[in-house]
């Protein structure tokens, strides 16, 4: 029998969607940017019923998260944040900047994705809409436990692709997963940008990224601060709801709690109320020896599960609708693991006696494990939310809602995103893989006469790209919706992008 390299076999493939995808860095450059906004909207109205199987799916290859959840979540991102994503400034548009001058943004290159093994489809569609806005040709690689959902999704997006005309080489996904595969392709000097998503505890990807901007995305061990002028209620809503959603795997997920003492009691039992159970000791020890291994990495058959499996391995007897579980600790250890991020629905609970030695509390479990990706204060005192603003070493601080919902723009105003970067591993001021991650501003300048202003004014309204008015007639069985474009005079779809575009454009010439 002969025998089969994968690793050879990805890394020819990973060339070939390299030179595809370089190639299209072109064609996209004159693509009209009302074909790249029905592209997005096709895909809104082509994915968005299927949102549900694709988190069933998803669930069923790689045993992590909630179905109900991810599929929320994936709802989410192909309306709210795609909605973002299309009301920011196209590329190749002159505009003016916030201090008066004049800028334009253009795409950065060649973007490649490394995805989680979690909440991989709607991470991968929040990524792919930022791409087609940037006009960015993007690859996607998965691991082999979520390989074959991400590949039925690309699957879908190349069909909707080839109805809307959007060059299908801009949209790759590495069918061969192996890991050689993925160091060549993130090495290669045309990527412009790589997206690693992945934290499980494994060995981080080693490749050159010389000339590139290279994100890290992470949980974060990202503390809450409750303070005694805090409304309870609303907190304990937050922090459970943050917590429990995708069982704990969302992007700058909490990890702990630190509460001052006045408002101990009162919160416990509001926690307590919203489905919180707060572990002894001996149930604590159990849990943490069925969490992790060790040498402290956690296991990866219990990621993202939900509080009442983790506490039936752990043989600790809760209620069926509980939601997180809680443990209580007197002081921060570097060897405790509780004082790590925890890849589920499990938190820990600190108490301190007063706002200033909570302020310290936070510091120690930022420095001491996490890469500084959030915290969140919940108080009404002005003057300690300023100071909790200015003297955390992390990158984004919530104020009044909690580090998962606040860091992806869910419930907060920051900008909506589900690549999560900490402070010490960004290399934009971000802290969070945006749109404006995916182009570059060029900056134009011009002497201060009237005349020149009105020059450029004019230069920004210019736009020679090709105008393409699509014939569209019912088909209820044409990919992706119950509409389909026909050339006139002829019973077959275009076989490639460019030759559909111009018959698209003679077929508008022959009706009028």
């Amino acid at each position: 029998m002969s025998l089969i390299d994968n690793d050879l076999l990805s890394i020819q493939e990973a060339r070939i969607l390299l030179e595809r995808a370089a190639d299209s860095a072109e064609v996209l450059e004159g693509l009209p940017g009302t074909l790249v906004d029905d592209f997005l909207q096709h895909l809104r109205e082509g994915l968005l019923p299927k949102a549900g199987e694709y988190a069933e799916e998803a669930f069923a290859e790689s045993d992590y998260c909630s179905p109900e959840d991810e599929a929320g979540l994936t709802k989410w991102v192909l309306t709210d944040l795609l909605g973002e994503v299309s009301a920011q400034t196209p590329v190749q548009r002159i505009v003016r900047s916030s201090n008066g001058s004049a800028e334009v943004c253009l795409p950065k290159g060649v973007v490649v994705s490394l995805l989680p093994d979690w909440l991989s489809v709607p991470t991968m569609l929040s990524q792919l809409v930022m791409a087609v806005r940037s006009k960015s040709p993007v690859v996607f690689s998965a691991s082999a436990r979520v390989h074959e959902t991400c590949a039925m999704v690309m699957g879908d997006v190349l069909k909707i692709a080839e109805f809307c005309h959007y060059p299908a080489e801009a949209l790759g996904y590495l069918s061969i997963f192996c890991p050689e595969g993925e160091e060549w392709v993130c090495s290669q000097p045309c990527v412009r940008v790589v997206i690693d998503s992945r934290e499980d505890g494994s060995d981080p990807r080693r490749f050159d990224a010389a000339g590139k901007d290279v994100y890290f995305a992470t949980l974060g061990n990202n503390p809450v601060f409750v303070e005694s002028t805090a409304d309870l209620s609303a907190c304990a809503d937050e922090v459970v709801l943050g917590k429990s959603y995708c069982y704990g795997m969302l992007p700058g997920a909490e990890q702990s709690v630190v509460v001052e003492r006045a408002v101990d009691t009162r919160f416990q039992e509001e926690l307590r109320r919203r489905g919180c159970h707060f572990l002894s000791d001996e149930e604590a020890e159990r849990l943490v020896s069925s969490l992790f291994m060790p040498d402290g990495r956690p296991y990866r058959e219990l990621i993202g599960k939900s509080a009442f499996d983790l506490a039936r391995r752990a043989d600790v007897e809760v209620l069926e609708s509980t939601k997180v579980l809680v443990v209580e600790r007197p002081y921060v250890s570097e060897g405790s693991l509780f004082s790590r991020a925890k890849f589920g629905p499990v938190l820990s609970y600190f108490v301190e006696d007063d706002w200033r030695h909570a302020c310290e509390k936070c510091i120690e479990l930022i420095l001491g494990s996490g890469s500084g990706n959030a915290l969140a204060i919940f108080s009404k005192d002005p003057e300690v939310i300023r100071q909790f603003i200015l003297k955390k070493p992390v990158g984004r601080v919530l104020v009044n809602v909690s580090t998962a919902l606040g860091c992806i723009g869910c419930h907060s105003d920051l900008p909506k995103t589900l690549t999560v970067t900490g402070w010490n591993s960004a290399t934009t001021s971000r802290l969070g893989v945006t749109y404006e991650d995916f182009v570059r501003r060029r900056q134009v300048g011009i002497s201060g006469g009237e005349a020149e202003r009105a020059l450029l004014d004019k230069a920004g309204s210019c736009d020679h790209t090709p105008v393409v008015i699509k014939v569209r007639l019912p088909d209820p069985d044409g990919p992706g919706g119950t509409r389909r474009e026909v050339a006139a005079g002829s019973g077959k779809e275009p076989q490639d992008w460019f030759s559909g575009v111009v018959q698209a454009m003679k077929n508008d010439f022959v009706e009028e």
